[in-house]
């Protein structure tokens, strides 16, 4: 399969490039993310065209024997699309279409399930809204982290931690790791 891309960008569409490589033009399809963030590259003939490298999806089934590529100027941003296209309902061509605001901003959106966010983006819905926070809450924290410039830092879901003192307080009867297993057990029961 196509993993990457890098070449001379010969012509820029409407939400697509071709892009050449080694005499070869190839048809890309670009999330609009991705379409913004090559705007200041120049395409045109010969050495006019400016070099460009893209991390592609390479996309064909039985019902659509044609291959699709899809670019992504981030392997994150690719892993991201990746992600959503295992979400009911929602297609590469629709994930790549959805694609319209930094991967970041929607992994937050995603996290806080902001399901009016979301049907915001093109060609998203009240269900497909459903159904990517619904299977992709849980899995969006390391792309919510990911602002461009910014140090990643962790997102903090867990309460703060307990000093040494303050467990054996919340625990006072365990005292060996068979007794812990006991207490994990009767809470499991309750």
């Amino acid at each position: 399969m196509i993993a990457t891309l890098e070449g001379r960008l010969r012509r820029r569409l409407e939400d697509r490039v071709i892009l050449e490589c080694g005499g070869i033009g190839y048809e890309v399809f670009l999330p609009p993310i991705a379409l913004r963030q090559i705007e200041h590259v120049t395409a045109g003939p010969g050495e006019k065209g400016s070099e460009l490298e893209l991390v592609v999806y390479y996309h064909a089934t039985r019902d659509q024997p044609r291959p699709v590529l899809i670019g992504f100027t981030s392997d994150l941003d690719k892993e991201f699309f990746e992600k959503l296209i295992t979400v009911k309902d929602i297609g590469p061509m629709v994930a790549a279409r959805a694609l319209a605001m930094p991967v970041a901003e929607l992994a937050e959106a995603i996290a806080r399930q902001d399901e009016k966010f979301l049907r915001g983006l093109p060609g998203i819905g009240p269900q497909k809204a459903k159904n990517i926070v619904a299977q992709l809450q849980s899995k969006v924290a390391k792309f919510a982290l990911a602002r461009t410039g910014a140090a990643a830092e962790p997102i903090d879901t867990a309460p703060a931690p307990v000093d040494a003192d303050g467990l054996r307080e919340l625990v006072p009867s365990v005292m060996s790791p068979e007794e812990l297993f006991d207490e994990i057990y009767r809470g499991e029961k309750k």
